[in-house]
């Protein structure tokens, strides 16, 4: 990008290597640029730059003032100052909108909505001209910024540059010629005092680049790519002047100097070339100074062989350090006074001064600030309570102390089980954090290593909502193969939640084909697109309302349009909207999945009861501007809501914001003001709501009212120090609970930490930290209880198919299952799966030198293996899927997994590839079909897989073989060769082997245990372990010394596969 500046005649340049450069005079520097910048502008102060995503600032010496990037920065190509000078820009681009922004505070001022894809954007003293990727060149009032005027088709495709000066306007551009783009030979030029086209000036090379001459009015520059160059008078075209750039490549950029003197060239190859009149080029006399960076002086210190280091100063300092101050220069100072309460000052600004007296502690009595957590607050690694003989550590959040910390604090200090949780990670991963230390219940919490795990909380609200649970598993047993179907990985997840039975649990599939939706990207829910100011209550609502339509959604599009999860969450209502002027009167529907909640104005006393407020929020009877097709304007019209279905699930979103919450907050600070419990009724279109004495009446009068039950709520957990805000959920168990009682148990579900908590706390919103974002309640209905028939309905007929992609795919070791085989509770699966790395590991090094793991490596599943474990085909696969993979693959991890390079392409693999839900679902049938899967390491498997699977459903070799003594865990290969004596994973690893072998060792264990031999034969294998270093010999050592098993005989049978021990290691093993 080419730059002149007056004051300082810079000239800061981009080429195609990524470098830029500075001209002074005739000094050449280069600078570093670290991002691919479209448009440059110099003002006074600095330097503006765009970017696709971003706009920068900086000062001459490259020092950034600030950097904007904006949710709805997606594609910019210009900007230019507006009638504000240069305190004000309007950057557009490719995109819906157009944005103002102040370049004093470096921000987003405005917002303007607009059709065109800008690609060219210039100042004229009139209005702001800029060109659109169809060819149209259009102004923009510079007060409004609505189009004023447009002139159509200056080109029959994109708008290559432009460029304007008093009342004309210049351009160049592409239009298709022979089924491909070509630029215009044609320079268009416009008049703006008689809105018309003038004579257009030829140039037959095809013009790329255009600028008019700043002090020639009738001048212009235009340029090829190829670099030729014509000087012409728009007045007169036939005056022209040809001149020709040698250039080796194409020119990338041109610039006109503000004197018109000197024009400046940029290649692709990277080179500048400078072109004017020697007696005219000239820079300017008086320039302002430019800001270099202070050089950094060195002292020079000569190290010889004997030099002492404490001689060297490494690192060397100027000044004496803090530590080495004379003792006469340090001073005791007193304690900063403690920040004033944000209530008090908040109460004060309403009484001239005073505030009520806060009643934390007895007003002879001050409080304490000095803070101190709790001793036990964090476990201590698995390994090292290995090593500590299982102690855990001196607490446990079974403490009261440790639950709700101080008493006297509550109100405004947040209690260690209210806290935001991190896991902890050691040399061995995730799985050396002890979870159980923070929850000892049976219901499992979430992991918050993934991103967008801020959802956790909604999920658990969800997830024990009995209808909602309900609809999402039947959903799941159908054969949906949707790829990106939420309810299907919504489903998957309870399923995998309940059959934890209080183990942690991770929703990576679910937050993985979440994070995939194009659509979430465009409703703000997702982490790395939404704002660093925007509130975690906001994102929980967004997310709240966009889940439950999606999976109104998928339900639709799979079954039919049938709308049973819509009919079950949704209030069917008619919306009437009545022009106050004229009375029109039209009746849109007002359907919503999600209610917000609407409260009254500031401070109104007294403060409404939660009942009188939902009835307000369903009904929004308000008066509100809106169009009147009759009278043909905005009027004040009536709006209101005529409700005609109450679902069976309403969910509230509390919609609060920063502005508002200090009023809010008198309505949830109330005791009791939240109900367990409220009575709704519908009589022609209108809602009436009880809560209190006011429902136990209405209950015992009208048959028709409904009684909805509070479920649980989400809410935002504020520090007063507002850094580690986060959500947690609050949920009434009993509803979910498969013998349902009347006592309520309500229990706090803060990701990972679960714990139950007394209902007068769960409803407490007293604590100025807390405050709920989502609120679910459902009707009192039988329909509303849990439903597990849906393992009686499972759709198995992806079990039988061969459902695959790729080409080419001929040596399968894969034989379908038959309708024969079908699997049983107890039917025998070997499993292996194989992975390829997505992420690497995060580390930070602290102070002292030691590496703390921030975020885990993360590995994606690359293929499945499943074998049958009996029968006339034991030991032949019936599923071998590899896993389409779209996202980048790190590392495939081949020595480990025998993934090469392309295997997961679909375009270039010779394998069986299945998308991930297909390969899941396979193992999630097998799973509830009741099989028992056999394997070696299934622990690891299965958690990068993201199912559960109980442990009467898991056969492990791993703890077969494992040695008693020291609690050693062997190798697959190294078992393969002690026991089976056959060699595996010579070149690298294949699933179908490792499982196969897995499933041999079983039996072998099998015929062990019925020989009564299997201590002997782990004593055994001990031994030879201790020689080889529990490692398989040299590859072709089998062969070598390969010995037939003897057979055994023991009261006249004979069992010549299983070798019996006599006097020690058998002849066998080799002794």
């Amino acid at each position: 990008m080419l730059l002149f500046r007056l004051h300082w005649h810079l000239t800061p340049t981009k080429n195609f290597y990524g470098l830029g450069a500075s001209k002074v005079g005739l000094l050449l520097t280069l600078v570093p640029i670290f991002e691919n910048i479209p448009v440059t502008v110099v003002n006074d102060r600095g330097v503006i730059s765009l970017a696709a995503r971003s706009l920068h600032f900086s000062i001459r010496r490259g020092l950034a003032q600030w950097n904007i990037k904006h949710a709805g920065f997606q594609n910019l190509s210009g900007f230019a100052y507006t009638n504000r000078g240069t305190s004000e820009i309007l950057v557009g681009g490719s995109q819906s909108s157009m944005f103002t922004v102040n370049v004093d505070r470096g921000t987003v001022i405005g917002e303007y909505s607009t059709e065109d894809d800008i690609k060219v954007m210039k100042r004229n003293p009139r209005a702001i001209v800029y060109g659109t990727g169809k060819g149209d060149v259009k102004l923009l009032d510079m007060n409004t910024f609505k189009v004023v005027r447009e002139f159509p088709q200056a080109h029959g495709s994109t708008i290559s540059d432009l460029d304007t000066q008093g009342n004309t306007i210049l351009t160049c551009g592409y239009s298709p010629r022979q089924g491909t783009y070509h630029l215009d030979t044609l320079v268009k030029v416009y008049d703006l005092r008689t809105n018309r086209a003038l004579a257009p000036v030829g140039f037959p090379s095809g013009a790329a680049f255009v600028r008019m001459h700043p002090k020639l009015s009738a001048a212009a520059i235009v340029a090829s790519q190829a670099g030729q160059i014509q000087v012409v008078d728009i007045e007169n075209p036939a005056a022209i002047k040809l001149y020709h750039a040698n250039v080796t490549s194409y020119i990338t950029a041109i610039e006109l100097a503000p004197s018109g003197d000197a024009l400046a060239l940029m290649d692709a190859d990277g080179y500048l070339q400078l072109w004017g009149s020697p007696d005219k080029l000239r820079f300017t006399e008086l320039m302002n100074p430019v800001e270099w960076p202070e050089p950094l002086v060195l002292p020079n210190v000569a190290i010889k062989d004997d030099s002492p280091l404490n001689s060297i100063g490494m690192p060397y300092y100027r000044d004496v350090l803090l530590s080495a101050w004379p003792p006469h220069e340090i001073f005791n100072v007193n304690k900063m006074p403690q920040k004033i309460d944000a209530d008090i000052l908040a109460a004060s600004a309403t009484k001239t001064g005073y505030a009520p007296y806060h009643k934390r502690t007895p007003r002879y009595c001050i409080e304490s600030t000095k803070h101190t957590d709790p001793p036990g607050a964090v476990p201590k690694f698995l390994s090292q309570q290995a090593k500590d003989k299982g102690s855990r550590n001196s607490g446990d959040f079974d403490d009261g102390k440790l639950l709700y910390g101080d008493e006297s604090r509550r109100q405004f200090e947040v209690p260690p089980v209210f806290r935001k949780v991190e896991i902890k990670y050691s040399k061995f991963g995730v799985d050396d954090f002890d979870f159980e230390f923070y929850n000892k219940t049976r219901f499992s919490g979430l992991e918050t290593h993934i991103s967008n795990s801020y959802m956790n909380p909604l999920l658990q609200m969800y997830k024990f909502t009995p209808l909602l649970r309900n609809l999402a598993l039947h959903h799941t047993a159908t054969a949906c193969t949707k790829d990106d179907c939420m309810l299907c990985q919504m489903g998957f997840l309870f399923d995998m939640l309940d059959k934890a039975n209080g183990q942690n649990c991770q929703a990576t599939n679910f937050l993985k084909t979440f994070s995939s939706l194009p659509t979430a990207d465009r409703h703000g829910v997702l982490e790395e697109d939404s704002s660093s100011g925007e509130l975690l209550s906001s994102m929980i609502q967004s997310l709240n309302r966009f889940l439950l339509d999606q999976i109104s959604m998928d339900q639709r599009t799979w079954q039919n349009d049938s709308r049973a999860l819509e009919e079950a969450i949704t209030i069917g209502a008619t919306k009437s909207q009545r022009c106050n002027i004229c009375g029109k009167e039209s009746r849109p529907l007002g359907d919503t999945n999600v209610t917000d909640m609407i409260y009254p104005p500031k401070h109104s006393k007294p403060v409404q009861s939660f009942s009188a407020l939902v009835k307000q929020s369903i009904q929004m009877d308000t008066v509100q501007k809106g169009w009147c097709d009759k009278c043909q304007r905005y009027q004040q019209q009536a709006m209101r809501k005529l409700v005609r279905r109450l679902p069976k699930i309403m969910v509230f979103n509390a919609t609060t914001n920063e502005k508002s919450l200090t009023y809010v907050r008198e309505h949830w600070s109330t005791p009791g003001w939240l109900p367990d419990e409220i009575g709704v009724l519908v009589t022609n279109g209108q809602l009436s709501v009880y809560q209190g004495e006011d429902l136990i009446i209405m209950r015992e009068r009208c048959e028709n009212l409904v009684t909805f039950d509070l479920v649980g709520f989400v809410a935002e957990i504020t520090p007063e120090e507002k850094r580690n805000t986060h959500l947690i959920s609050f949920v009434n168990v009993a509803f979910s609970s498969t013998d349902r009682t009347e006592e309520s148990t309500w229990h706090i579900f803060n990701d990972f930490l679960v714990t139950p908590v007394r209902k007068e706390d769960a409803l407490d919103f007293a604590p100025k930290w807390k405050m709920p974002s989502v609120i679910c309640f459902q009707a009192r209905d039988p329909s509303n209880a849990i439903d597990n028939s849906w393992r009686n309905h499972l759709d198995t007929s992806l079990l039988y198919i061969d459902y695959s992609f790729g080409y080419g795919y001929s040596e399968r070791e894969c034989k379908s299952l038959e309708q024969h085989e079908e699997p049983k509770p107890g039917t025998l699966v070997a499993l292996d799966a194989e992975f390829v790395s997505m992420q690497n590991e995060e580390t930070e090094v602290k102070a002292d030198g030691s590496r703390s793991v921030v975020r885990p490596s993360r590995l994606g599943l690359a293929r499945v293996s499943v074998l049958r474990g009996g029968g006339v085909d034991e030991g032949v696969a019936f599923l071998d899927d590899y896993i389409i993979t779209r996202e980048p693959v790190v590392d495939f991890l081949t020595e480990f997994s025998g993934i090469h390079v392309g295997d997961l392409d679909p375009s270039t693999s010779k394998h069986a590839l299945v998308p991930l839900k297909v390969a899941y679902k396979r193992l999630w049938l097998l799973l509830n079909l009741g099989c028992v899967f056999v394997g070696h390491g299934l622990l690891k498997d299965f958690r990068i897989i993201n199912i559960h699977v109980p442990k009467e459903q898991v056969v492990d070799t791993v703890d077969l073989f494992v040695l008693r003594s020291s609690q050693r865990k062997l190798s697959l290969r190294f078992l393969a060769w002690v026991v089976l004596r056959e060699e595996i994973q010579l070149d690298t690893h294949d699933s179908i082997e490792d499982s196969y072998t897995a499933l041999r060792l079983y039996k072998k264990y099998l015929e062990y245990s019925d020989a009564g031999v299997l201590e002997p034969m782990l004593n055994n294998i001990q031994i030879e372990g201790m020689k080889t270093g529990f490692k398989p010999p040299p590859r072709g050592f089998l062969a070598e010394h390969r010995t037939d098993t003897p057979s055994i005989v023991q009261e006249g049978r004979s069992e010549a596969n299983t070798p019996q021990p006599r006097g020690g290691v058998p002849k066998w093993l080799g002794a």
